[in-house]
């Protein structure tokens, strides 16, 4: 793993503020994709709407520190114009992200425009980092660097870390309750988890099969008590 770049969190946390979804996805790169409530839906939710929010969000799911946040929040405010190619380079990255782990999913082989999308942005991040000492190896990192694309970079690495290193047969999509469509990384021991949380799809998916199982049975009796009255 490099120092400074993926940050690929094993952790399934609720993050460091409520204004940003749960993380839920397992690996940094997937938390990205989520970031669109109900992907598949009818009506998505984006939780990201300019650079300030990306920013935030990276914050949120310690893709930066808060160093870095102040830093690149002087940077965006001193730059608005390319803050906003930034920004723009950053949505195009999360739709590329989304379409190759959720074709991956669906045992898919994903375009190379989205494969050749993330590669550009890993090794731009790869060109401005730093060959360092990390414990008793040598890692590259991004530490120090003041530039606007910082998070952008630490998503790409984890996208590629997963796809080069991963169990691809991890990669699912949360079938849940009101098109959820998330996607996660599943670390369960036997690989059978179904959800992107079994306390919210997995629960309420639960609820209406036994709803559905209680009117079945009700439906069934009253058609016995219909036929047998006639």
């Amino acid at each position: 793993m490099t120092r400074g770049m993926p940050a690929n969190k094993r952790t399934r946390g609720q993050g460091r503020t409520a204004d940003f979804p749960r993380l839920l996805g397992g690996r940094l790169c997937l938390h990205f994709a989520n970031t669109i409530e109900g992907p598949i839906s009818p009506e998505p939710e984006d939780f990201l709407h300019d650079y300030d929010d990306l920013l935030r969000w990276s914050w949120h799911v310690e893709a930066v520190d808060d160093a870095e946040l102040e830093s690149l929040r002087k940077l965006a405010r001193a730059t608005p114009d390319r803050t906003r190619e930034v920004f723009e380079q950053a949505i195009r990255l999360r739709q590329s992200v989304d379409r190759i782990f959720r074709t991956i999913a669906a045992g898919g082989e994903p375009r190379g425009a989205d494969l050749r999308s993330v590669q550009q942005r890993y090794l731009e991040g790869l060109g401005a980092a730093s060959l360092g000492r990390a414990d008793q190896a040598f890692s590259w990192s991004l530490r120090g660097i003041d530039d606007l694309r910082l998070p952008v970079w630490r998503i790409a690495a984890s996208a590629v870390e997963l796809l080069t290193e991963g169990n691809l047969t991890r990669v699912k999509r949360c079938p849940g309750a009101d098109d959820c469509g998330w996607l996660f990384y599943d670390t369960s021991r036997n690989g059978t988890r179904r959800w992107c949380s079994m306390e919210g799809c997995g629960s309420r998916m639960k609820m209406r099969r036994h709803y559905a199982r209680h009117k079945q049975r009700s439906l069934r009796y009253h058609a016995r008590v219909r036929r047998f009255s006639q």
